[in-house]
């Protein structure tokens, strides 16, 4: 995330530092929303917004749909988002694939409380499968910090079943995969403050949950089987709270013999509001694009 910096107070000779609320630090996130894509994305790509069921949906280039579709669900801690880092990052890919990319625009907290972000995503999925949008060829799922975490509970819950096809890939970038947060426990230094990350991350859990108990797999998937998943691309920041919990996930989901790019990057990766720039973050996007390009082309018969 963009760094929100502590306030100063300069007293006589002392100078103390003042933690912002996570009240306020969740304001910002809201702030940063970007409902529509950035200008730049937005001279990039035919842009449509649609409603989806209850759900707002936008399209970046949908008359490409024949050669492929992302569907992206954004971060922001389910109390916000789309960010322009998540504009960015799926202009990017859907530019690099030719292919079709939507934003799913699901509903956050405070307003709405889980499983309203699950179910929003699952209705524009079974409506796009039902009028044959879905099923016109092989689709992936990408999902960022709270959206990759519910990307993982959505590809879980797709297993199975005949309604909704299983999406070809799953590309998920530090994905908030604990609601708890029992392992968020990194060190960090250059005026960072984890606990008060940490804060704002428990606040924006509690919010989402409602009622429903912080541990339940739907909200904190690192808590249930990952065997069964399509071939997925994980990624995390070296100095990600989620760094633990991400690792965590590598070794499930190699124990159960599941396809699993993985990538550590230097420096922070989940919660970006905009998106950081470098060699490495782009050996990633490129890493991400050869899976989605490897998934969205069809088998030869």
């Amino acid at each position: 995330m963009g760094r929100i910096r502590d306030a100063v107070v300069v007293g006589a000779r002392t100078v103390r530092r003042v933690p912002i609320p996570s009240a306020v630090t969740n304001h910002a996130l809201r702030e940063a929303r970007r409902a529509l894509p950035p200008g730049a994305v937005q001279k990039r790509h035919a842009v449509d917004v649609e409603m989806i069921g209850r759900t707002r949906c936008v399209w970046l280039d949908a008359h490409r749909r024949d050669r492929g579709l992302i569907v992206h669900l954004h971060g922001g801690a389910y109390v916000s988002g789309p960010f322009p880092s998540d504009w960015t990052w799926l202009s990017k890919q859907a530019d690099a694939l030719d292919c079709a990319a939507l934003m799913v625009d699901y509903r956050t907290a405070p307003d709405h409380t889980h499983p309203v972000a699950r179910d929003d995503s699952e209705g524009v999925l079974n409506a796009l499968a039902a009028d044959g949008r879905l099923t016109a060829g092989p689709w992936v799922l990408s999902g960022q910090h709270a959206g990759g975490g519910l990307a993982f509970a959505i590809a879980r819950r797709l297993r199975g079943q005949d309604e909704i096809p299983a999406p070809a890939a799953l590309i998920t970038m530090s994905p908030w995969l604990d609601l708890e947060l029992a392992n968020a426990g990194i060190t960090e230094t250059d005026q960072v403050d984890p606990v008060h990350e940490r804060r704002m991350l428990r606040e924006a859990a509690r919010a989402y949950a409602g009622r429903t108990p912080l541990d339940d797999p739907d909200l904190s998937p690192i808590n249930a089987s990952l065997e069964g998943l399509p071939p997925v691309h994980l990624s995390v920041g070296t100095r990600d709270l989620f760094l633990s919990d991400v690792r965590v996930a590598k070794l499930q989901l190699e124990e159960n013999g599941l396809s699993v790019t993985y990538r550590e990057i230097n420096g922070r990766l989940g919660l970006q509001l905009v998106q950081r720039r470098g060699e490495d973050l782009e050996r990633l996007h490129r890493e991400q694009g050869e899976l989605i390009a490897r998934a969205l082309t069809p088998p030869r018969s």
